[in-house]
């Protein structure tokens, strides 16, 4: 009866800490709703739309307004300046008023009806790199449909073929591409169901450790190991336990959120994803206790899992695949859950695989959860110390 009572009294205690600052529900409800939010609307058309851009027609002919008119309609890109030199288009790149520019050459249209190769020249700024990448790959597209529309010019003017014979020459090779998991090609699909659970990863982190590192600093702690009748595992579940409900009541509602209402593909059992969004709630809190008790001062803790979550994503593989990275990347990869729940995600809400396929990833988000066992007792040291150093 005593110890239901010292639970208790734990339970209460870590619900009042939550309440007794407005910083914790700041990181625990108000930071994963805003990003939830900012990115679902960030990328809401899936991809950027009518990034600004512009060309250099050095031709003026009826082919060169007739390419640029096939790249303005173009839904990635927005033709927005007329410019009159390499130089003035360099200008306008450096000035951030567009990303990338075309440049036609003088006597174009004279040479592609006479059998010669005119250059159409690139530029992008790949500073910028997802805008730099879309303005570029549109256009790369609009100069294959500009060597087409040559070729077939050429095609007219000679004699032997016929107009059905064309194709076979443009397009000797008819590719079918059938995207599994997204067949809309949606960026949103991919960035924010792995970039937002990564931003409850890094808050979760956190709240973990400032949790339970500000005790010490405090000097409540010991206080605490007496109603847990010196036992840091009760100590440490009890307190959390609060937490751990909310941020996986956040991780669901953003579960929901994505699936139910965005509709974005879910090629799995529901309960599927909300077991993984749970066991990586859990998982992160045992990894922040594990940060605390391998360096119990508050501000190296902070600084520890500030340091190991953002690292998250660059390297768990939700922009550069993992499979492209270093092989000590690889390894370090697999040391976040989020890797875990990424993989789980793609897996099964993507692909439409069986659980089995993901069980090695749910296991190993259970082992995460017994990361911080051995450093309770250096934890309990550290608590019933109660020295706080700067």
């Amino acid at each position: 009866m005593a110890i239901e009572k010292g639970n208790k009294r734990l339970l209460i205690l870590g619900l009042k800490q939550l309440i007794s600052s407005p910083t914790y529900l700041l990181c625990m409800l108000v930071v994963p709703i805003i990003c939830a939010l900012f990115f679902t609307f960030l990328m809401y058309s899936g991809s950027p739309q009518r990034l600004p851009i512009g060309v250099v027609d050095n031709d003026r002919s009826k082919t060169s307004r007739s390419l640029i008119r096939n790249l303005d309609s173009m839904s990635e890109v927005d033709v927005v300046a007329d410019l009159e030199s390499f130089y003035q288009a360099n200008q306008y790149i450096k000035e951030n008023k567009i990303y990338a520019f075309m440049q036609i050459p003088e006597n174009f249209e004279r040479d592609l009806t006479s059998n010669k190769t005119p250059e159409i020249g690139f530029f992008s700024n790949e500073a910028y790199y997802v805008p730099g990448l879309f303005s570029s790959k549109a256009l790369k597209m609009s100069g294959v449909l500009a060597n087409g529309n040559a070729v077939k010019t050429v095609l007219e003017q000679k004699d032997g073929y016929y107009p059905y014979q064309y194709n076979s020459v443009l397009q000797p090779i008819i590719l079918d591409v059938n995207p599994l998991g997204n067949p809309w090609v949606n960026y949103s699909v991919y960035i924010c169901n792995v970039f937002v659970p990564a931003v409850l990863q890094l808050m979760i982190l956190l709240v973990t450790v400032y949790t339970l590192g500000v005790k010490i600093k405090n000097h409540t702690s010991r206080r605490l190991l007496v109603i847990a009748k010196k036992s840091m595992f009760r100590l440490i579940v009890f307190t959390l336990l609060p937490q751990t409900f909310i941020f996986t009541l956040m991780g669901w509602c953003i579960n929901l959120y994505l699936w139910g209402i965005l509709q974005f593909p879910l090629n799995t059992a529901l309960w599927h994803m909300l077991l993984a969004t749970f066991l990586m709630v859990t998982a992160c809190q045992s990894i922040g206790v594990f940060m605390l008790g391998t360096i119990p001062i508050l501000r190296l803790g902070m600084s520890s899992a500030s340091l190991y979550g953002v690292l998250a994503f660059s390297v768990v593989g939700m922009s550069l695949p993992s499979m492209a990275m270093y092989a000590p990347l690889r390894f370090i990869s697999m040391l976040y859950p989020i890797r875990h729940y990424f993989m789980i995600y793609s897996n099964q809400a993507l692909n439409g695989l069986s659980i089995w396929y993901s069980l090695y990833h749910y296991l190993a988000l259970v082992l995460f959860f017994t990361i911080s066992f051995p450093l309770m007792p250096r934890l309990k040291k550290a608590y019933y110390e109660q020295i706080y150093k700067l």
